[in-house]
């Protein structure tokens, strides 16, 4: 089994992991140190976990806490996942106040295949535009919502109106155009999953893309006001490199 960190960022790390296969006995034990929830890209292998045996492929995720035990077996031949790794906090405030869920296995649809493939090409280019963290949130509640759909709902805010919280969000952004879905959601006290599909449904743009906006245009006030380096530029923005 190889695998290696494609992003690691705030509450989050994304890592692929691929295994040869080739061999149908199990491996050795392995303790779940983190919470997550990892994604069968390609192939298929069987997890052990507390004694339930789960043949998992590209149709089922599984999600991980720590102090699980697990063996795997890989039957079929090689495979390859996307583990996104996530803090307590982080998946607590998806899954309305405790990161404490069952759930040995998570289906996948088509929508889902494609939200991992976009994480893992955002991870894979730098995440030049500040688009990952969104789209982990996305993600990894829109999967867990097929399974528990009132735990995800209620990370929502009870007496916030959703143009109220949309008009607070750009304001945060509009105050400091680098902070992200994650942070937004903390100082606004709802869950980034509600925060980023209350955003899209009242403005018609993600919250990423809204915060991109805003700092293309501070970019070009300082062009404007005679600023030759874009690499400080870039920097001073938040950009990944000043070809964005």
């Amino acid at each position: 089994m190889r695998g290696g960190l494609l992003a690691e960022s705030d509450g989050f790390g994304l890592a692929d992991v691929h295994c040869d296969g080739g061999y149908g006995g199990f491996t050795g034990p392995e303790e779940t140190g983190r919470h997550g929830l990892v994604f069968v890209c390609r192939g298929a292998f069987v997890r052990r976990c507390d004694g339930e045996e789960t043949l998992l492929d590209s149709t089922a995720a599984y999600l991980a806490a720590p102090g699980g035990e697990e063996r795997f077996a890989h039957p079929v031949g090689g495979d390859a996942c996307l583990a996104v790794h996530l803090s307590p906090a982080l998946l607590a405030s998806m899954v309305g106040g405790s990161p404490s869920v069952s759930l040995p296995v998570v289906p996948m649809d088509t929508a889902s295949e494609l939200a991992i493939r976009r994480l893992m090409a955002l991870a894979r280019a730098g995440d030049p535009d500040g688009e990952l963290a969104e789209a982990v949130v996305r993600a990894v509640s829109g999967a867990l919502a097929r399974r528990i759909p009132d735990r995800v709902a209620a990370g929502r805010p009870r007496s916030a109106a959703h143009h109220g919280l949309a008009r607070r969000t750009r304001e945060l952004l509009l105050a400091d155009p680098g902070l992200g879905v994650i942070e937004l959601s903390r100082r606004l006290h709802c869950s980034p999953h509600h925060l980023s599909r209350v955003f899209g449904q009242v403005t018609g743009s993600s919250v990423s893309a809204y915060r991109t906006r805003i700092r293309v245009g501070h970019a070009l006030d300082r062009i404007a006001g005679g600023e030759t380096n874009l690499a400080v530029l870039a920097s001073d923005l938040g950009f990944a490199d000043h070809a964005t």
